[in-house]
């Protein structure tokens, strides 16, 4: 997996730091509308060619270089974000890291209670990287499957005890 490098801001002066945030912003957020665009222009083919019946979607986007996952992680990211109302939040969200969108934008985005509520993290401008992402989904997991071992373990030790009190009191209706 490509993990991108921290770049240490710290060890330049306050101005040149703030000078490469603001190029490093700008960056993202060009790369991200172009990444709308995309999934825009993908979509609108695909439509198109789906509406007159020619079946060709994908070897066309194949013959112009996009392979097939890539296609579809375009236009799911393309329709995840225009389904967002809040303009704030949209642009967020073109603002992440694209990897990070796309995993957002995939189906299962939202298959597990843990990845529903992570996804709802992103959304809400807590988690803005890809592995802060999948680690959250694994702490949510953890605590999910945590809270049902120990419910687990109380239910095991209710029917313990159910069976302690109804063995005693077999036994202390032997005795009289």
């Amino acid at each position: 997996m490509n993990e991108v490098a921290v770049f240490q801001y710290e060890n330049l002066d306050l101005a040149t730091a703030d000078f490469l945030r603001m190029k490093e912003s700008n960056m993202r957020e060009i790369v991200g509308k172009a990444y709308t665009n995309l999934g825009r222009e993908l979509k609108e083919a695909q439509d198109v060619l789906a509406k007159n019946g020619y079946g060709c979607f994908q070897s066309w986007a194949e013959s112009i270089g996009i392979k097939r996952n890539k296609v579809y992680d375009l236009i799911r990211r393309y329709e995840t974000i225009i389904r967002i109302s809040d303009e704030q939040t949209r642009e967020l969200i073109e603002d992440l890291p694209v990897s990070l969108t796309y995993e957002i934008a995939k189906p299962s985005a939202e298959s597990t209670k843990a990845k529903a509520q992570a996804k709802s993290e992103v959304l809400d401008g807590k988690i803005d990287t890809l592995k802060a992402y999948r680690e959250r989904i694994n702490e949510l997991e953890a605590q999910a499957k945590q809270a049902t071992e120990k419910a687990e373990q109380a239910e095991s030790a209710r029917q313990i005890a159910e069976e302690i009190y109804f063995i005693e009191k077999l036994s202390l209706n032997r005795t009289f």
